[in-house]
């Protein structure tokens, strides 16, 4: 499935920040944080793109702490979304990373609720999401719409490629100038349903994490996805694969892993793995290096853990060699790049 250009109504501009409004936020001054015309919401023929309406989205999020958008009486902090991704992360395959994404929001929240249905006559697996304690005056389809389609390309990301649905249900009658949903999802999309849920082969279920914690920390997803309707995939560079698998093993104790190593857990030679990287300018050395400077720097910033601490943490035998690395790689000592940072001189 590839990305297409596609336009999202008046009616979901004012819709999704309908829960907003109902808490007392200004839904001008929002389209304003998110780069949309202000008139956008009174102007009943706006037309908003798929990267406006990720901004949207995201502004409403971050503007009201509430990943839920204001649409249920007990909002949901970016926090608990950031540590369901982490429970989904867990997992070593997708119906792993789902189950435990599931468990984790069905432990910690009373009003949404989901199941991962297998199908006993078919190889079909089903994702169904319920949700309660809906504020008045909100249109439910919304937050369905929502949910549905943020999980459906969370998983995508997940696992790196684009996932075949068989079809999305929605328990709402067909919204009034729905946009294409069918192009978006790339599958068949039923209303009037029992539930609300998306539907995939079961084979699916046993395709392997590719992503890291820090590249979900970092913002990974949804920052290098900035289109809504743009839905993550193959976009795995070599590149991407080795600081995945040097990360994973420094994880587990070993910094400073061989390409040979690395190599033969991506199935391939030395040589094959160096021309690869090197068709995208860069080699392992650099990515190494990468890894190492990118967790110190979240040691510097982010804790108070002595230099010598970090420089054990990284991989450096003594914290003279990591102090050296690290000036030569940022061009200041580990101590005066984490004292400008206290001064707020680094963001």
């Amino acid at each position: 499935m590839q990305p297409f250009e596609s336009r999202v109504s008046a009616c979901y501009i004012k819709g999704y920040l309908r829960g907003a409004v109902k808490r007392g936020y200004d839904p001008q001054d929002i389209l304003e944080k998110a780069g949309i015309p202000r008139s956008a919401y009174t102007n009943s023929r706006a037309l908003i793109d798929g990267e406006q309406l990720q901004r949207l989205i995201l502004t409403i999020r971050k503007v009201m702490n509430d990943h839920y958008l204001g649409f249920l009486e007990v909002p949901g902090k970016l926090a608990m979304d950031l540590h369901s991704g982490l429970s989904a992360l867990q997992g070593e395959t997708l119906g792993q990373a789902i189950r435990s994404l599931s468990d984790f929001i069905n432990a910690v929240r009373n009003d949404e609720a989901r199941e991962l249905v297998l199908g006993e006559l078919s190889d079909e697996a089903k994702l169904t999401y319920r949700f309660s304690g809906m504020v008045s005056g909100v249109d439910e389809h919304l937050l369905y719409l929502y949910r549905l389609y943020w999980g459906y390309r969370f998983y995508c990301w997940l696992v790196g490629q684009q996932l075949k649905l068989t079809r999305v249900s929605f328990s709402s009658p067909r919204p009034a100038n729905c946009f294409d949903y069918a192009h978006g999802f790339g599958c068949e999309i039923l209303f009037d349903q029992p539930d609300n849920s998306f539907s995939f082969e079961q084979s699916y279920l046993v395709l392997p994490i590719v992503r890291s914690k820090i590249a979900l920390l970092e913002g990974d997803y949804p920052d290098n996805f900035p289109d809504w309707f743009t839905v993550p995939g193959h976009d795995q560079s070599i590149a991407n694969q080795v600081e995945q698998i040097l990360i994973e093993l420094r994880d587990d104790g070993l910094f400073t892993p061989s390409i040979d190593l690395v190599a033969s857990i991506m199935v391939m030679g030395r040589r094959t793995l160096s021309r690869k990287l090197s068709k995208e300018r860069t080699s392992f050395q650099k990515i190494k290096t990468k890894v190492r400077r990118d967790l110190a720097k979240k040691y510097l910033l982010n804790s108070d853990i002595s230099i010598a601490g970090i420089a054990s943490k990284v991989g450096f035998a003594e914290p003279c060699d990591f102090t050296r690395a690290f000036t030569r790689w940022e061009g200041s000592t580990p101590t005066s790049y984490r004292e400008k940072q206290l001064r707020g001189d680094i963001y």
